[in-house]
């Protein structure tokens, strides 16, 4: 964030949980301070022929960037009209974007998060941008107690379709992980605001009372929101979930002369990028269309298997380490520092020690959904994983776009519900030949 070692540091008398902003944040260039039941407008001098109000009910989370609310709007017609309002820092760079949404068309069925309005407020630390959202829950909170009804096929197709929405229109995403994983709830616009008030019930707050009178008082908000888990309204009852990529602050699109430098998560960072920040402690190179697809085979090996590709991922030797292993081969970029690192010489990469590795996770959850009981196949997970791992190529070059992607035969395949897996023609002669590729015998 631009706001950086804020001086003198800024102590509270109570502390504050781990799921709210850091008050340090609320100076000059930085956070807005709300209060609940706050109205938000459009400034009357700039469009006073279409003035928009809303009114903040709660908090629903916050970035480095942004504070994010929940929120009524009161010129709309109809009650119980919400939306999310991203409250951005003063300092932040809100063209970019904005330049964003303004690259997308409203394409229906595009599963990426809507831009319904934006405008600018001024308060005590600066003039701040504000833009409005459809509100979205958040598959990864829901994730533990949602995965006995959801569908993983359908979800890793809504959510390469998001992506392939983005990339056709010139947009690299550049921020994909699960915690982006957005799911429409047309359901809130049913309850009225004082039915939603009282199913959350009052938000702990915490009061700001610093310890030593601070420079500048009228900075900082009178108490902090925990955010409210709206996403619970997705369980009750279970609903089909509808898939909206979020989250495009980091956002670039292709070919703009400006870009910052990628900010994806270790965890499902593409391993060119990760090897710049491992060697020199800092990322340079931009988020790409291929760096995109790394991340989403990893979400995809997240929402089908419910674990992550690179458990504990950090920035460092161990995760080039498994990135190579995974893929079967060590990048000629890479050689120089690979040889003179003595821990990663010892590991054994080689295309048939990756087969080993896949094939053992097919093996195993294979396993693991014949003793649960469920339908699916070893077929099914044989032709995933062939997917996943032409998606998680360590050369950027070789991965597959998005398009292909979506023409696999594993995403291609509709004849299915929910819990159950019916194979083609097509697919059982896929299952075939991946498995002879796997230097394995097909038994069916």
């Amino acid at each position: 964030m631009a706001v950086e070692n804020p001086v003198p540091p800024l102590y509270l008398y109570w502390n504050t949980d781990d799921d709210v902003e850091d008050i340090s944040y609320y100076t000059c260039g930085g956070y807005h301070p709300i209060r609940l039941g706050e109205v938000l407008s459009t400034p009357a001098d700039t469009e006073p022929s279409n003035p928009r109000k809303y009114r903040i009910l709660s908090k629903l989370g916050h970035g480095a960037f942004s504070t994010v609310w929940l929120a009524s709007a009161q010129h709309h017609p109809a009650p119980g009209r919400y939306f999310a309002l991203k409250v951005c820092v003063a300092d932040a760079d809100p063209q970019r974007e904005l330049d964003v949404f303004r690259q997308l068309s409203s394409d229906e069925g595009r599963h990426v998060l809507r831009l319904h309005d934006s405008f600018t407020i001024d308060g005590p630390n600066g003039t701040h941008a504000v833009h409005v959202f459809n509100v979205l829950g958040s598959l990864h909170t829901i994730a533990p107690l949602a995965r006995t009804y959801w569908n993983p096929r359908e979800l890793c197709r809504e959510v390469a379709q998001g992506i392939s929405f983005l990339h056709r229109h010139g947009v690299v995403h550049g921020d994909l992980h699960m915690g982006n994983i957005g799911v429409s709830m047309p359901q809130l616009d049913e309850m009225t605001e004082k039915d939603l008030i009282n199913h959350f019930g009052p938000p702990e707050c915490t009061i700001v009372l610093p310890c030593e009178t601070p420079t500048r008082p009228e900075s900082l908000p009178s108490y902090l929101v925990p955010p409210t888990h709206i996403s619970e309204l997705l369980l009750k009852p279970a609903v089909e979930l509808h898939i909206e990529l979020l989250d495009l602050g980091n956002a670039t699109i292709i070919g703009s002369s400006s870009v910052p430098p990628a900010c994806t998560p270790a965890a499902v960072c593409a391993p060119e990028i990760m090897f710049e920040q491992v060697t020199t402690s800092v990322i340079t190179q931009p988020a790409t269309t291929a760096s995109d697809i790394w991340a989403l085979a990893c979400m995809m090996h997240e929402i089908v298997f419910g674990s992550s590709v690179f458990h504990f991922a950090s920035p460092n030797d161990d995760l080039l380490g498994a990135m190579a292993s995974i893929c079967g081969q060590v990048p000629p970029a890479w050689r120089s520092f690979w040889d003179s690192s003595e821990r990663l010489c010892r590991l054994d990469i080689s295309q048939e020690t990756a087969d080993q590795q896949w094939q053992e996770t097919i093996d195993h959850f294979s396993s693991e959904s014949a003793r649960k009981g469920a339908t699916s196949s070893k077929e099914d997970f044989v032709i995933f994983c062939d997917l996943l791992r032409r998606m998680l190529k360590i050369d950027p070059s070789a991965r597959l776009t998005i398009e292909e992607v979506l023409a696999h035969p594993w995403h291609a395949q509709t004849s299915y519900t929910c819990g159950q897996t019916k194979l083609s023609d097509l697919m059982i002669l896929e299952y075939h030949r991946l498995l002879a590729e796997f230097g394995k015998a097909a038994h069916l």
